[in-house]
């Protein structure tokens, strides 16, 4: 009994092409992010309203990323 499922599926082998791909991450998130990816969607964005727009890396991108952490102010002591 022939199965054309099968016949089909031998002709289209992609066995050989398939090992031959280069492994991706095994597991990819958007937690934490892409700073590049992230600072290029924000530049994207403002040019929408101004084509001029330039759009850098920012502390708050940074941070934001966990590639810095945010300093704490130092608060004077209560005079009370």
């Amino acid at each position: 009994m022939d199965n054309n499922r099968t016949d089909t599926a031998r002709a289209h082998d992609d066995r050989d092409l398939i090992d031959r791909v280069e492994q991706a991450p095994a597991e990819q998130g958007r937690a934490g992010g892409n700073l590049a990816r992230d600072v290029a969607t924000q530049a994207e964005e403002e040019r929408v309203d101004d084509p001029e727009a330039r759009e850098g890396v920012t502390k708050e991108d940074e941070i934001a990323h966990g590639e810095r952490v945010p300093t704490s102010k130092a608060r004077a002591p209560d005079a009370g």
